[in-house]
């Protein structure tokens, strides 16, 4: 089987969509089922005949049939999707799998050892897991004439075909990484907010002009890092460590960033680490965490960090975290932006596949699906009738700006979330989703080869970044090729 470039792969993928929407097939999806045994083109949207989009996807059964479906989303979100999604086919009942999401894949490896995998279902983190254990159910025939794939955002389309040929992944929920600088303390120091168009390099100045060791303020906090962060950014790449495509790259952007952070860390730009010495003698408190001082100007950090920031406990403080995407790369022509994105597969064994993916759609990027999910976001309530989500949790992954409207109108009507909102619909994912042999290196190399935690022997001065650069280059690409080689050849 011939390994084929990702670039080139991307370009023919797009131009044979373009080219395949409407066109009929003649040959019927693998493990298909069709309760008629045809696959014409029928002249309706996917859902037979509630839109007029012509659909070269093969027609819902109208047997009445079950589905079984598990995620570690919200577990009232998950029961309310289900039931649209029953209102929508009736003959189709969804039963929600609830799992515990502390050992999500072994779970997952109990349920397929008795033949109960979930006909849906999302895997977590390590992609090699399902793939190894044959999991995966391949959906490229409906994806590829499904008119709806058209409208998932452009980097996430391409995700999911491992082997460079077969759809056998989606992404289910986008939660971009984001910036939150307070505003409070910006006003408090005479120092104008970014641009929300602000670059890379603006960044990492701002993080030193905001720092004032006399008083205590610290210019940054991490949960996400600046290594994961540049080389996306600078580069235009398309995964962690400059993944291009074809092969990663730490020589530059990562060795770059991971330094300048760890100089950071030594001069007091970052605050100081969680439960240590420093943090106690800068806050009083070593287990407070810093982002909860009122003394840091950015936090580094991710979507969904938003709900907390939103408590009394913050604005109590007069902190006011307020969102900015990831800056764009000094000299980048995109902006692709690091994300967490959680994927979801139907199963290989499972006896509706056309319906499973149906299914998979509707809790993922399908557009009906999410017009339910904009529903919930605003009408879920606890038995005390408090809301259930203070802000929608996810952003959308479709272009589709009635979806991407419904969004911003349950958010604070504000600059801060509009600009986020229209610079964040380019994501890459992390790499252990999305990448085959990615955790195989970070467990094997980054965190537990030969430099020990390679981030925590260059911050604490032990080995040189550029140094060793290379050789954690070479190897992030062998281990990539054997465990290609192992899992699809």
């Amino acid at each position: 089987m011939e390994r084929k470039s990702f670039l080139t792969f991307l370009v023919s993928a797009l131009l044979f969509l373009l080219l395949i929407v409407g066109c009929s097939n003649d040959e019927p999806a693998e493990g298909g089922n069709v309760s008629d045994g045809e696959t014409d083109t029928e002249e309706t949207s996917d859902d037979n005949g509630e839109g007029g989009e012509e659909s070269a996807l093969p027609p819902m059964t109208e047997d009445e049939i079950t589905l079984t479906y598990a995620s570690w989303a919200n577990g009232q979100l998950n029961e309310f999707l289900a039931d649209r999604f029953m209102e929508k086919y009736p003959n189709i009942t969804v039963e929600v799998v609830h799992l515990e999401f502390d050992g999500w894949n072994d779970h997952l490896t109990n349920l397929a050892s008795t033949g109960d995998l979930p006909d849906v279902y999302w895997y977590l983190g390590n992609v090699d897991v399902p793939i190894r254990n044959g999991w995966l159910g391949d959906i490229t025939e409906y994806f590829e004439n499904d008119p709806e794939s058209e409208d998932i955002l452009s980097t996430l389309k391409i995700q999911g075909y491992f082997d460079g040929e077969r759809k056998l992944a989606a992404p289910m929920q986008l939660l971009p990484f984001t910036i939150y600088l307070d505003e409070n303390l910006f006003n408090q120091m005479n120092v104008d907010m970014p641009s929300a168009d602000w670059t890379y390099s603006e960044m990492l100045e701002l993080m030193q002009e905001m720092t004032v060791p006399e008083q205590g303020i610290f210019g940054y906090n991490t949960f996400t890092q600046l290594l994961t962060m540049a080389p996306i950014v600078n580069n235009d790449a398309f995964g962690e460590f400059g993944w291009d495509g074809e092969k990663y790259d730490l020589t530059k952007d990562w060795a770059d960033a991971i330094t300048q952070h760890a100089q950071f860390v030594r001069s007091g730009v970052h605050a100081p680490f969680f439960d240590t010495d420093e943090a106690e003698a800068a806050f009083g408190d070593r287990l407070q965490w810093a982002a909860s001082t009122g003394r840091v100007a950015m936090q580094l950090d991710a979507w969904w960090t938003i709900d907390l920031f939103a408590t009394p406990e913050f604005q109590d403080r007069g902190i006011n975290w307020v969102p900015y995407p990831v800056p764009r790369g000094d000299n980048a022509e995109s902006l692709h932006k690091p994300a967490f994105v959680d994927f979801g597969a139907i199963s290989s064994g499972t006896d509706h596949p056309r319906e499973a993916y149906e299914l998979l759609k509707f809790f993922g990027w399908g557009k009906d699906g999410w017009l339910a999910k904009l529903e919930a976001f605003e009408t879920l309530t606890h038995e005390d009738g408090n809301p259930v989500f203070t802000f929608p949790y996810g952003l959308p992954l479709i272009n589709d700006e009635e979806i991407w409207d419904g969004v911003a109108a349950l958010l604070p009507q504000n600059e801060y979330y509009s600009n986020f909102l229209e610079r964040v619909r380019e994501p890459i994912p992390l790499g252990g989703a999305s990448q085959p042999g990615f955790q195989t290196f970070l467990d094997e190399v980054y965190f537990g080869g030969e430099y020990g935690d390679v981030q925590a022997a260059i911050i604490n001065g032990e080995v040189n970044a550029h140094d060793i650069a290379q050789n954690l280059t070479d190897m992030a690409n062998r281990i990539r090729e054997e465990v290609m080689e192992d899992l699809f050849w």
